[in-house]
């Protein structure tokens, strides 16, 4: 999640040397702009050395969904509340396989204050 003028450059390799046969790797970065000042850059890299493997890499940069947004306004969800959840969303895959609920739960608050953060100089101008 990148807010006001945030960077970030998302550089990956997955490396699989020659003994390695039967390799299975995925690299995955997915970036959710909530700013059009923001910028975020994606270089993912494979170097295989080894002929029987799957290996495989993504990337995504997008802000949020206007249609999803105006679906969940559209069901009396204020855009506040609609903007927290979409945002949640795109966080419950990583934040599901968190199993130590403590920092579960510490993260969950610390993107909630980012969130809120942001939404007090009006994030549904940013939108």
């Amino acid at each position: 999640m990148l807010l006001d003028q945030a960077r970030t450059i998302f550089s990956g390799l997955i490396v699989v040397e020659p003994d390695a046969q039967k390799t299975d790797a995925y690299q995955s970065n997915r970036n959710l702009m909530l700013s059009d000042e923001a910028e975020a850059n994606s270089l993912p890299g494979l170097e295989i050395q080894a002929n029987d493997v799957r290996c495989t890499h993504g990337a995504t940069t997008s802000h949020l969904d206007p249609e999803q947004e105006f679906y969940l306004l559209s069901r009396g969800i204020h855009k506040e509340q609609a903007d927290e959840l979409l945002v949640f969303g795109f966080f419950e895959e990583v934040l599901g396989k968190i199993e130590h609920e403590g920092l579960h739960d510490a993260l969950r608050a610390l993107i909630k204050s980012k969130l809120k953060k942001q939404t007090s100089p009006g994030i549904e101008d940013k939108l």
